[in-house]
């Protein structure tokens, strides 16, 4: 009987140790768009209906790029874009369920604290580019 409790305690131990570390440390995978108003395509690559219904008065979209960042507590992880500027990420940690990261492009004067859940895409757009803008299509990973 005591064998197995200690079992179970082991193996709770490892459990929510694994997670409390992954919680420490995550992907971020960006996927860098060109959107602009003008007609066109969009690269097939991309959920158009998505960003459509995201970008109203926006019709045509462009994939520029993809990257996975890896985020920890240690430290910003760079992305040099399309437009000659840097953004950072860094991450901040949980906060209820959702997590925190930070992002910045300085030379923008953006500094910005998103939140967000694992697995689920979220954007973050607004720089102008090549007569449209970028758009930043976010994933977090464990």
């Amino acid at each position: 009987m005591i064998n197995t409790l200690w079992r179970i305690a082991l193996g709770a131990a490892l459990l929510f140790g694994g997670q409390a570390l992954a919680a420490d440390a995550l992907t971020l995978n960006v996927t860098i768009i060109h959107a602009q108003k003008k007609a066109g395509p969009t690269d097939a690559a991309l959920n158009g209906a998505a960003l459509k219904r995201a970008f109203k008065g926006y019709n045509s979209f462009k994939l520029l790029d993809q990257k996975a960042l890896k985020l920890s507590k240690k430290g910003a992880s760079s992305l040099k874009l399309p437009n000659g500027q840097d953004a950072h990420f860094r991450y901040e940690g949980l906060a209820g369920a959702r997590h925190k990261i930070n992002f910045a492009v300085p030379k923008k004067r953006v500094d910005v604290d998103l939140r967000a859940p694992l697995k689920r895409t979220f954007y973050q757009a607004g720089m102008r580019y090549k007569k449209g803008m970028l758009i930043l299509a976010l994933t977090l990973n464990p």
